[in-house]
């Protein structure tokens, strides 16, 4: 599915450009990961029955689960770059709004939300877009250099907030990568819109490539 297709999909959200609050599109993610445990994650639909997430929060998974609400509902992996840290979801279909990806329309100073899930629900935190910022970083199994498009934050972001949506004028302009290890307030997010070609073709095709999706390390 090429962007444009991808695109053509999303229902647009309110005509305003704002977010709900908060938007039923946004959703949590739990995962049963290699070691013993449960990892948290976020995400949001992007497109009918669509999840768009970071691929770290997947890592290994052995069972995925998206949830909205008291509604949990099983997912499978059908876009995963290591690499630029994005992933896709497919869950069976539900009444849910999704929200266009788009970040072209995005400036410095710009004030927008992030949506991830806390505590068993979706919170909305304050989000400032910084600038924007070519993250330079290893991939998610830390085996090689990557560089990815994204966004320096001004916002709260603590762990388990990976994978959630950054909404600015009603579209999602960033993933939530990781939070800075230099500043409180500081955070990153991938842009999907600069970054996702390689898991938009992956969810177009049904094939995956040489990705290993149960691959713990």
């Amino acid at each position: 599915m090429t962007r444009a297709v991808l695109t053509a999909a999303v229902l647009a959200i309110a005509a305003t450009g704002c977010a709900a609050d908060p938007p039923s599109a946004a959703v949590g993610i739990v995962v049963d990961a290699c070691d013993p445990g449960t990892d948290i994650g976020s995400g949001a639909f992007v497109a009918p029955g669509i999840v768009l997430t970071a691929a770290h929060t997947l890592r290994g998974a052995q069972a995925i689960e998206v949830v909205r609400g008291d509604e949990r509902t099983a997912a499978t992996i059908v876009g995963f770059d290591p690499d630029l840290d994005l992933a896709y979801l497919r869950v069976d279909p539900r009444a849910v709004l999704p929200i266009e990806v788009g970040s072209e329309h995005v400036e410095r100073g710009d004030a927008g939300t992030a949506w991830v899930y806390r505590d068993g629900e979706i919170v909305g935190l304050p989000v400032t877009i910084v600038r924007r910022v070519r993250i330079n970083t290893e991939d998610i199994y830390v085996e090689g250099e990557t560089s990815r498009s994204g966004f320096e934050l001004r916002a709260d972001i603590r762990s388990g907030d990976s994978g959630g949506a950054v909404v600015v004028d009603g579209k999602v302009v960033g993933v939530v990568w990781a939070r800075s290890r230099t500043g409180p307030d500081r955070a990153y997010a991938i842009d999907p819109d600069r970054g996702g070609a390689r898991i938009d073709r992956q969810l177009a095709t049904g094939d995956l490539g040489d990705v290993d999706v149960t691959r713990c390390h």
